[in-house]
């Protein structure tokens, strides 16, 4: 079951009046994951999760949108709650502000009492158990049959535990299949462990570049016929991906970009979706990145079946990524660089980066 916003007649925190009370009972304690920030000069253009709350389906986020000066409370692609806020260089984090603690706190306090009810539980739990061991000791006869359950108990256990083995010992033959459930997983919400963490800038696991393989697979957009691709994570509506997106084309042409349309500006869920509906992806992005009417094949009502679940896919993905902003490149050995740099820096990155041998030949121009 769903969290919800509490319908009585308190809803919001006395606090900060604009947060609102959550209700977010269900089954058991969310699974809580907190992002890196940017820094306070880097603030007003950052995109970052500042914090991830998940169980089972149930997924919320708090997001720091920097162009806006906002924090906002999504849950799934659904925005719940939005502040203004007034940040400078002087505040040492986000995290320590009145709205994000009195939101936040609601997730760990709802962990602290999940945790305290099954406390509390365990002495009548124990209590049962005690009067179930009294009842099978009772006579020979039961200890007997209480001996042979525990004898069917335990070949049974050993026989998971030998099945678990030979399975383990499968995955790690096969170096495609272990990656693939861990993009599957990242898509749906959960993050690896080996996913949490990670600081930008540095190599990307395998398991990280399966994650991006898996969604180029499904939502990349290659942008020319041939080349060593690199990956953009890109929204149409930030004003950083359009500064890139005009430079692109004059990039190293050994060298073609792989775009994964991600969407956290306002707006960008139907252009997305309007973009992987088309017969023509190439040009209906580009429309969508420049901001005009597309056209022929280009052009797209976004109500195209499986359009919805794969923009979902390509966020979760950036989310479980650790990415903080858009745009955010990827070249093929795994480096990772954010922002729009000047044209010369992107081809320096590329060449020193991308992949290439050697001895390739050198760019023509």
């Amino acid at each position: 079951m769903q969290s919800r916003l509490m319908t009585s007649h308190q809803t919001h925190s006395s606090a900060v009046p604009s947060a609102p009370i959550l209700d977010l009972a269900g089954a058991g304690a969310f699974n809580l994951t907190y992002g890196d920030e940017p820094l306070p000069l880097e603030r007003p253009a950052a995109i970052a999760a500042l914090m991830v709350a998940i169980r089972g389906v149930d997924v919320w986020r708090i997001v720091w949108l920097g162009p806006e000066s906002s924090l906002v409370l999504y849950q799934g692609e659904k925005e719940i709650w939005r502040a203004e806020m007034n940040v400078n260089a002087e505040l040492a984090s986000l995290k320590l502000t009145a709205p994000f603690k009195v939101v936040a706190g609601q997730f760990r306090d709802h962990n602290e009492r999940s945790a305290l009810h099954i406390y509390r539980a365990w002495p009548s739990v124990a209590a049962r158990l005690v009067r179930g061991l009294k009842a099978r000791v009772s006579s020979p006869a039961a200890v007997g049959r209480s001996l042979l359950v525990l004898g069917r108990w335990f070949l049974m256990l050993m026989g998971f535990v030998l099945c678990s083995t030979m399975l383990a010992q499968c995955m790690g033959r096969d170096t495609a299949a272990g990656p693939a459930k861990s993009a599957q997983s990242a898509a749906a919400g959960a993050v690896p462990p080996e996913l949490r963490d990670r600081t930008l800038g540095e190599t990307l696991s395998p398991t990280e570049m399966q994650v991006v393989a898996n969604t180029t697979r499904e939502m990349g957009i290659q942008m020319r016929p041939s080349g060593q691709p690199f990956v953009i994570f890109s929204d149409p509506n930030c004003p950083s991906c359009k500064d890139l997106e005009a430079k692109l084309s004059q990039v190293d042409p050994r060298f073609v970009p792989v775009i994964v349309p991600v969407s956290f500006k306002p707006g960008s869920e139907d252009l997305v979706k309007r973009v992987l509906c088309a017969k023509d992806t190439v040009s209906a992005w580009s429309a969508a990145i420049g901001a005009y009417e597309p056209s022929g094949d280009a052009a797209s009502d976004g109500s195209c079946a499986g359009a919805a679940d794969k923009m979902v896919k390509a966020n979760a993905a950036f989310v479980a990524l650790n990415f903080s902003g858009t745009p955010t490149l990827v070249s093929a050995t795994g480096k990772v660089v954010a922002g729009s740099g000047s044209l010369d820096d992107i081809n320096k990155w590329l060449v020193a980066n991308g992949g290439l041998r050697a001895d390739a030949p050198p760019a023509a121009r």
